[in-house]
């Protein structure tokens, strides 16, 4: 595990701390999101190994570029959680007294296979 932050270039510079100080290189990244995911993958380009030859690496959140980038990701419906995270404080600050009134929620995500993946290599 690398600490990478959330953005492209915590992403590159994380894949380039891999790449360079872990040893063996590792059969796949999963990436914290799909910024961190471009920033591996900019890495790898930088070290002449390449996407998923080498490593396979996956993000999350389905973020716009994933798709031209070809970036397997699982998508998350971002938008939704937000909303339902402002109606969760909003209930909270409206009745301060009612904490356990949240309970647990689940939203939908889904796998979006696209290149950066591949089976695995031993």
């Amino acid at each position: 595990m690398v600490e990478a932050g959330y953005t492209i270039e915590g992403g590159r510079r994380a894949m380039s701390e891999l790449i360079r100080h872990r040893g063996d290189l590792p059969s796949a990244a999963f990436a914290v999101c799909d910024e961190v995911a471009f920033g591996a993958l900019m890495a790898l380009k930088e070290h002449g190994l390449s996407c998923p030859e080498d490593i396979s690496i996956i993000g999350i959140d389905d973020h716009p570029m994933s798709w031209v980038l070809g970036l397997t990701t699982i998508a998350q419906p971002v938008a939704d959680e937000a909303a339902f995270a402002a109606s969760l404080l909003l209930d909270r600050l409206q009745k301060p007294d009612d904490a356990g009134a949240a309970g647990s929620h689940q939203l939908s995500t889904a796998l979006v296979d696209r290149t950066t993946t591949s089976s695995y290599r031993a």
